[in-house]
């Protein structure tokens, strides 16, 4: 039987007491106003009462008592120290909230800084050949090996959300939905190309040739 119940204490108390970064205080301090007490000294607290040693104990020595070391505080002392408190956490309350909202538009500007960063956005119109950003390249598992880009695709239209519609270059298929403007990048045609393209249909055109008539010799 698994051990880890026992550990349940000191993880918790971890959690509660670790200062959050956008916060800037401890959960428990947010929770009660005030920092959590060690873990010893409850475990010391808890010793007592379960060996049953209390105040109201005439076997005890009242030295070991709360009471034989400090005296009760007075109503009064109990109504400005709960006034206190209260004014505490509403100040604590006051500081979470300015440095969350400080802490949430530092992670807008950083995102921002690194999407700009990241991407390029091009003067793109109707007409235009394009390529679009290959995502299963990112998103899905062995999509690395996948190229970064597809197409070419043509421009048919582009709405006032930045959506624009493509269809294949190769067959004029088009494409069922529209596609994010800044997936997008013009596709630069060069004449290296063509001739490369060229040469391979020069090239499997021969070898076609070769094989059907190696094939009609042998008939």
């Amino acid at each position: 039987m698994s051990d880890w119940p026992d550990y349940l204490k000191e993880v918790a108390y971890s959690m509660r007491t670790q200062k959050q970064k956008s916060t800037g205080f401890t959960p428990y301090h947010l929770m009660f106003g005030r920092q959590h007490r060690p873990i010893d000294q409850d475990d010391m607290e808890l010793e007592v009462e379960e060996e049953g040693l209390s105040p109201a104990d005439e076997s005890t020595d009242t030295s070991c008592s709360l009471e034989g070391l400090v005296s009760l505080p007075t109503a009064k002392e109990v109504s400005l120290f709960v006034q206190h408190q209260d004014q505490k956490r509403q100040e604590v309350h006051i500081k979470r909230e300015e440095k969350v909202n400080a802490a949430q538009e530092k992670q807008t500007a950083d995102y921002n800084r690194r999407k700009k960063k990241g991407s390029k956005i091009y003067d793109l119109s109707v007409g235009m050949h394009v390529l679009q950003s290959n995502l299963r390249n990112e998103s899905r598992k062995g999509g690395k090996m996948e190229p970064k880009w597809t197409g070419p695709y043509k421009i048919l239209d582009i709405d006032c959300n930045q959506r624009v519609a493509l269809e294949t270059v190769k067959n004029g298929k088009k494409l069922n939905r529209r596609v994010s403007y800044n997936q997008l990048r013009p596709y630069l045609h060069s004449q290296l190309h063509d001739a490369r393209a060229a040469e391979r249909d020069e090239s499997w055109e021969s070898s076609h040739l070769c094989s059907h008539m190696m094939r009609q010799d042998t008939k």
